[in-house]
Order: C-alpha cells, then sequence, then structure tokens
C-alpha cells in the first residue's frame, strides 16, 4: 500500500515544538531577567553594607609649621559620606592646596577608617620680610607669623622665587669646600649678585661668570685668605682674573679700609 502525503502538510511533531520553542525562548529571557535584576539588586546590597560612615580618620605625619586641626578642617566638608563612597582624589586635592604641604598620600583602612599621610614643607630660605621659600622656590606664606631667624634670606624685586633659589643652591654647593654659608643673597636692580657669608664680609659677584668667580675666591680661600677672614670687609669678585679684599678699619683713625688686588693661579693645589 502506498500512503501518499499531502503537499504543504505538516507533522505533528512539528506543530508540537513551535509553540514549545517559543515559550522556551520566553521562559529564558525571563530568567536572565530576573538574574540580572537579581545581580544588581545584590551588588548594591553588599555596596551599601561596606559603604558605612566613617568613623575614625588617622592623620599622621611629623609637623613644626601645620596643626592638625587645620587638615581636620580641610577634611570635615569631604567626611560625610561613606567608606567606599569617599572621594580621595577630592580630599588629596583639598589637602594639597594648603601652602605648608608638600606631598599626601591617602587609603582606606577596613572597615570605617581613612588614613592621611602628610609629608610638611621644608623651608629653605626667608623671602623677603615675611615668607618663606621650600627647595624648589615655592614660596610659603606666614599667616602665623613664624619667626626663623637662623634661616638665609634671598631678597630681590626682579628675580623670580625659583630663579633666587637656584642659584642660592649653586653658589652654596660652590662654596661648600671653604666651610663658609651664605647669610644672605641679593639681586639688585642693574642685574649684579651680592651675598653675605657666615664669615661675616660680602662677596660682589657681578653679573656674569658667577661660579668661575666663586671657585677663584674658594682657591685663594683655601690656600690663606681663610686666616684673617676676620679683618676682610668685603671682597669685590667683578675682575677678569680675580678679586680684591677690602680690609676691616684696624684703627681708631683710619678712615676707609685698605684695597688689596688678590689673583689666583688657575692651577689647582
Amino acid at each position: 500500500m502506498t500512503i501518499t502525503r499531502r503537499r504543504g502538510a505538516k507533522s505533528k511533531a512539528a506543530i508540537v515544538s513551535g509553540p514549545a520553542q517559543l515559550i522556551a525562548r520566553r521562559l529564558k529571557r525571563g530568567l536572565l531577567a530576573t538574574a540580572g535584576v537579581a545581580s544588581l539588586v545584590l551588588g548594591g546590597f553588599i555596596y551599601h553594607s561596606f559603604d558605612r560612615p566613617l568613623t575614625n580618620v588617622m592623620i599622621s605625619g611629623d609637623f613644626q609649621y601645620l596643626h592638625k586641626r587645620e587638615l581636620t578642617e580641610l577634611l570635615r566638608d569631604h567626611l560625610q559620606v561613606g567608606f567606599l563612597s569617599v572621594d580621595l582624589k577630592g580630599l588629596q586635592r583639598e589637602i594639597e592646596g594648603h601652602p605648608w604641604v608638600d606631598q599626601v598620600s591617602i587609603w582606606r583602612q577596613w572597615p570605617t577608617t581613612l588614613q592621611v599621610d602628610v609629608i610638611e614643607e621644608i623651608p629653605i630660605a626667608r623671602w623677603g620680610d615675611s615668607g618663606f621659600l621650600n627647595h624648589r622656590g615655592k614660596q610659603l606664606d606666614n599667616p602665623s607669623g613664624i619667626r626663623l631667624e637662623t634661616l638665609p634670606v634671598l631678597q630681590s624685586n626682579l628675580a623670580t622665587s625659583e630663579k633666587m633659589m637656584g642659584h642660592y643652591q649653586r653658589f652654596n654647593q660652590q662654596l661648600s669646600a671653604t666651610g663658609l654659608r651664605i647669610v644672605s643673597l641679593e639681586y639688585d636692580a642693574a642685574g649684579a649678585w651680592q651675598l653675605q657669608t657666615t664669615a661675616n664680609f660680602r662677596l660682589f659677584l657681578g653679573r656674569d661668570q658667577l661660579l668661575p668667580k666663586l671657585r677663584r675666591f674658594g682657591q685663594v680661600w683655601t690656600l690663606g685668605l681663610r686666616d684673617q677672614s676676620s679683618l676682610i670687609e668685603n671682597v669685590d669678585l667683578r675682575y677678569p682674573n680675580g678679586f680684591a679684599v677690602a680690609w676691616k678699619d684696624q684703627t681708631a683713625s683710619a678712615q676707609q679700609p685698605a684695597v688689596i688686588s688678590v689673583t689666583a693661579s688657575n692651577r689647582r693645589g
């Protein structure tokens, strides 16, 4: 017997499988959506569970000029949030905006503590009548009236604080072999440099060849000029191949110190 299937007829299996596949797809989508929502809810629950209010802020550092209460005031407005939601970069910018703060490190400490480590600026020199400079020449305000009389004084109405600090450091380095240090450094309106030393006499450097002039002076200083340091009024280095020494008044009747020209050898030793 021959059985002939009519064209276009569908099998029973095909008729059954069509709705089943549709239901399966919809069920899968529903399960995925439910899982996604559940994940979001669970994630939010975990985040809020861990994002507890901050209960402790630990500030560490060696402070001579800063006060912890100043730092606490800077932090106060940023701490009304949770452990996870606190803006660490914003806090860092706020604290580093203080003129006496050099560097700041901030991190979370589980479960509700914020650790703040502060490196204070170190004043290297006095700037004019009231302010200070750090080693980079950054100006440090002095609203508290801090007095550091032992620091050298840098003065200029023309040069920037960065330029003054750079020259101060280079001059001090060049003078290190002599044992002399700079008490004050001035850059005047004519563009000339002069400095006062710890031996209580002035060095006039002029406008150019500054380090070679100091090197020449150092050679003669170590050869014996240092033995007469208490008699020196000032040293004029504004000569191409030597310098002049003005001696202090040694007698009550003398009105002007004698000026002696000294030429240094270019040879070492």
